[in-house]
């Protein structure tokens, strides 16, 4: 019998890794343990972040980066009220994801030994790059909508003409017919503009990213261990030289136990 005041060493055990997991870099963290950190520390921007959480978030964030321009492209080309309702889902889901992406940027910074403040180097700029990608994006949109507007109305307007055949109709027919081409001209030519504005940002976003890139690619540092929060107990703290070691020390345990058995 177990006495209320002592805890059995399993339940002790059990206790260190889950706190363990909460407040610790996850060193060898696979893309779904990565996801899920990702989301659990929603806003945390304390303790560390190993580069495998950072490395496996950022790819599922660029995959749905990916998914989001590809649903725009088809609707940049084809615009419909179905997808003005998944472009402004994706649009809340990107505004979901940019506090925990920032915090977990923060927290890989911390593992790589630096203070979360160095991310306003990268932060500023690329800031500055979406805020001119997005206002040409948004603006290229308008455009694209009022094309397509443009575009309707033409059609229903000459298939209902078509039927006339006096001179006078013909001569007012041509006339729209020039307006349109004028309209459609000039409408293409500002959304080329917009497009050429909206790389323009990209580019102004990259070095941003560059830097931020080469902050979060930088091994974990002892040092980091300061910005943990709650500070542990030394036996509690999780480096990455302490990851490996015990990785190691349990490898051979499992080799000693299998050469016995």
């Amino acid at each position: 019998m177990i006495e209320i005041d002592e805890v059995s060493p399993e339940i002790e055990e059990k206790k260190r890794i889950y706190r363990l997991r909460l407040s610790q870099p996850l060193y060898g963290a696979s893309p779904l343990d990565a996801c899920a950190r990702f989301f659990f520390k929603y806003g945390q921007f304390s303790g560390r972040a190993s580069k495998s959480e950072y490395w496996y978030a950022s790819m599922w964030l660029s995959i749905y980066l990916v998914v989001c321009w590809c649903a725009y492209v088809l609707f940049f080309y084809n615009p419909s009220l179905i997808g003005i309702i998944l472009l402004t889902l994706m649009v809340a889901g990107l505004l979901f994801v940019v506090v925990p992406f920032l915090s977990l940027t923060s927290r890989r910074y911390h593992d790589a030994g630096f203070s979360a403040l160095w991310m306003l180097i990268g932060s500023v700029i690329s800031l500055a790059g979406i805020v001119v990608a997005g206002s040409a994006l948004a603006d290229a949109t308008k455009l694209m909508l009022a094309l397509n507007h443009l575009n309707k109305a033409f059609a229903s307007a000459s298939g209902g003409a078509s039927t006339l055949q006096s001179p006078s109709t013909q001569s007012a027919a041509f006339i729209s017919e020039m307006t349109f081409s004028s309209a459609k001209a000039i409408l293409l030519t500002s959304i080329r503009e917009e497009i050429r504005l909206l790389f323009i940002g990209f580019l102004i976003m990259l070095p941003g990213q560059v830097v931020d890139i080469i902050f979060c690619l930088l091994p974990s540092r002892q040092k980091g261990v300061k910005f943990d929060v709650p500070r542990l107990p030394y036996q509690w703290t999780i480096t990455k030289e302490s990851y490996l070691n015990s990785r190691k020390r349990k490898e051979k345990k499992i080799s000693e136990s299998f050469l016995q058995g």
